[in-house]
């Protein structure tokens, strides 16, 4: 059997990480050998991973490769399959995509604003975690979800937070760039009580706690926010990059890929 390989550049908290620990938990889950590798640790444990140091390629890997910049030319693997998570931060006009056997999507917004022509590209949401509503009593709290950094827009979440009445906002996230936390964060952190920075947290603790979420993303793909606020029942306050979108069975996302992989 084909060993199937996710390359990842990014394997910190984030989005993407999440995405690919929980397609790799599910493609195992289906009885596929799959390995998650990364240059960063945070995922080991999560998922069967490993270490960039760790990957040798052979003929008869199948290689799913995201956020990396190594390979102009196709290597010698049995299957190479771009998947897209980004916009901005990855264009494709800039990539060699004649190497990839096909190009994953979120959906056929992110294909569009990549002015993708090719015919070698599939859509799939991402796997998500089983979340649960919570069945207790929970006092009114809004909730910040997501790395801290300036496209999170997280100002302007507790901002309208703030302006909706909550007396009780948490941010949820690592924080990803420290400048704009020192400037633009931490003067709501006014001793309060009211805005408190948490840190990174497990899902369902989080959805267990928050009544709302808000999210106010200058770019966005797919959030799994939108998905998990459904899933737990929790009210969600997004904006325009915060689009809706169906929840598709991880058993379903499963048999799309092992399509796609061909095994």
């Amino acid at each position: 059997m084909s060993k199937i390989k996710i390359l990842t550049g990014w394997g910190h908290p984030g989005g993407s990480t999440f995405a690919h620990i929980n397609l790799c938990n599910v493609l195992n889950e289906g009885g596929l050998d799959c390995t998650l590798y990364s240059p960063h640790q945070w995922h080991h444990g999560k998922c069967k991973s490993g270490s960039f140091n760790d990957i040798k390629l052979s003929e008869d890997d199948i290689i799913i490769y995201h956020f990396l910049n190594i390979w102009k030319e196709r290597p010698p693997v049995k299957k190479l399959i771009l998947s897209l998570h980004e916009k901005e931060l990855y264009p494709l006009k800039e990539k060699p995509t004649e190497i990839f056997d096909a190009i994953h999507f979120l959906n056929e917004d992110q294909k569009d604003w990549h002015g993708y022509e090719g015919a070698n590209h599939f859509f799939c949401p991402n796997a998500h975690e089983e979340l649960k509503k919570f069945e207790g009593v929970k006092s009114r709290t809004a909730g910040i979800i997501g790395n801290i950094d300036p496209n999170k827009n997280v100002h302007t979440s507790i901002e309208r937070a703030l302006k909706d009445g909550h007396d009780k906002i948490r941010i949820f996230g690592t924080i990803n760039d420290h400048n704009y936390y020192n400037q633009q964060i931490k003067p709501f952190m006014t001793g309060d009580d009211i805005v408190k920075y948490v840190g990174f947290a497990e899902k369902q603790n989080i959805y267990d706690l928050v009544t709302d979420v808000y999210h106010s993303s200058t770019s966005e793909n797919a959030s799994f926010i939108v998905d998990e606020c459904t899933m737990t029942g929790v009210t969600l306050h997004g904006n325009d990059q915060t689009k809706e979108q169906p929840i598709i069975p991880n058993e379903d996302i499963f048999e799309i890929w092992k399509l796609v992989l061909g095994v």
